[in-house]
């Protein structure tokens, strides 16, 4: 009898020490009103997926800190070139983009000729081409027969490693560029932009995950903050999006004074690269001068990772 207890005392406290060592690997020590996290096991679902960097030129898109794009705001091919000249020569800038919407009248025969004289200039940092509307911010206001037919052209004759795609034109003209893109080896950046308001947070992360349906290589919104509060609403979103629902690189914004924090905080919110102005030129309002972002952007990721 005693030997009976003894073996049942015995199995009783060594199941108790195994469930107190599995609860332990499956629970952070605290209170029971901490979320349970599995450290043990890594069952599907749990851990975080990485996110599917982008290399570019040898620029990892997606990876470390943000990345520094200018965008070019000459108003004439020969300024054009002279600018991109500027831009390749600064250090701080990981990526060029393109304008072509601020060069008057300018054709994409024409300026698919520009971007293989950018290209014999621009080596080792990725170009991205934007025709932007003048209802999106841009310099110039074009049917969107005449969007589709320049990014063929583009794509067609010039050299170029992404481009980026409105979401809202026409659907079918926006699908048959991105199909364009696909077959010239030419990456996607869809892209969303409201300059008179944010929108909420779900449709924010609605938006992001339709462009990542639509076949987008990089996720885009930008949204004009009326206030910080709508600063954080683009930053939630863009938490979420990179830890929830998205694997692909984003590039996210509010702009205006009330969304500058939002272009120097993508590292620990998701958005991978950042639009800064060169020469005191912004192409977006809130844009912070490129020397400094880079100081900002390197000073916040070696607080982050001190050991890196």
């Amino acid at each position: 009898m005693k030997r009976r207890n003894f073996i049942a005392t015995t199995a009783a406290s060594l199941f108790a020490t195994v469930s107190s060592s599995a609860l332990a690997s499956t629970k952070l020590k605290g209170n029971e009103k901490m979320m349970p996290v599995d450290t043990l096991n890594h069952e599907p679902g749990w851990d975080k997926e990485p996110v599917e960097v982008l290399e570019i030129k040898g620029v990892r898109i997606g990876e470390g800190r943000p990345k520094i794009i200018a965008s070019t705001t000459a108003k004439t091919p020969e300024a054009f070139i002279e600018l991109v000249k500027n831009y390749n020569a600064r250090p701080e800038l990981n990526m060029i983009e393109l304008r072509p919407d601020y060069i008057g009248e300018i054709s994409g025969k024409e300026f698919a000729k520009l971007t293989n004289q950018v290209y014999d200039i621009v080596k080792n940092k990725p170009i991205l081409m934007t025709f932007r509307d003048k209802t999106e911010g841009g310099g110039r206001h074009v049917s969107d027969e005449f969007y589709r037919d320049f990014y063929f052209d583009v794509l067609d004759n010039g050299k170029i490693d992404l481009i980026d795609i409105e979401m809202f034109r026409n659907a079918d003209i926006c699908k048959q560029i991105v199909k364009k893109a696909k077959e010239k080896g030419v990456k996607v950046v869809m892209s969303d932009h409201e300059f008179g308001w944010t929108p909420s947070e779900a449709e924010i992360i609605r938006r992001l995950l339709l462009q990542e349906q639509l076949g987008s290589d990089i996720l885009k919104i930008a949204v004009m903050a009326h206030d910080t509060g709508d600063a954080l609403k683009l930053m939630g979103a863009t938490w979420k999006v990179r830890n929830f629902y998205s694997r692909k690189p984003m590039l996210t914004m509010a702009m205006g004074k009330y969304g500058v924090m939002s272009r120097m905080t993508g590292e620990f919110t998701g958005s991978d690269i950042t639009f800064c102005m060169v020469g005191g030129k912004p192409s977006a309002p809130g844009q912070i001068p490129s020397e400094e972002a880079e100081t900002i952007l390197n000073s916040i990721h070696k607080a982050m990772y001190p050991s890196k």
